[in-house]
């Protein structure tokens, strides 16, 4: 079962916007919240608008910060192609229902994202810098 964030529509929904103006603080902004808003920002923008959406803000809350490192673009994109198949999937689905269904997305280290890049190929800079394709497998 997905761990469930303990917040109101209306506290989930303050979480977004704070993230959207960049006021939240980053140190607090745990990994269930962040798949909160990756997928807020996907059913509301679609994929592609939400994944860019997610990416410039927290391009530049970890540059707010001083740390620009910690963006890992590979991790972003990724969580939000995966999280774009899974809306499509549930379009229907409110945040509570596709946290049940959807476990896997909120494991931390992602053991999805092992499954996708097996052989470390997350922890290379070309990665972090840039998304990169899952390597196929023969």
């Amino acid at each position: 079962m997905a761990p469930h964030l303990s917040l109101s529509p209306s506290e989930l929904a303050e979480l977004v916007a704070s993230f959207e103006d960049g006021t939240i603080d980053n140190c607090e902004f745990s990994h269930p919240e962040h798949i909160h808003v990756i997928w807020s920002l996907v059913r509301s923008r679609g994929t592609l608008g939400g994944i860019a959406q997610f990416e410039t803000c927290l391009k530049r809350i970890t540059e707010a910060e001083g740390h620009p490192e910690k963006y890992h673009a590979t991790i972003t994109h990724a969580l939000g192609i995966v999280m774009g198949e899974r809306v499509a999937a549930q379009p229907d689905d409110e945040w509570m229902a596709f946290m049940d269904a959807n476990p896997d997305l909120f494991e931390w280290p992602s053991s999805l994202l092992k499954e996708l890049y097996p052989n470390g190929e997350l922890d290379t800079p070309e990665a972090r810098a840039r998304f990169v394709l899952p390597p196929t497998h023969s």
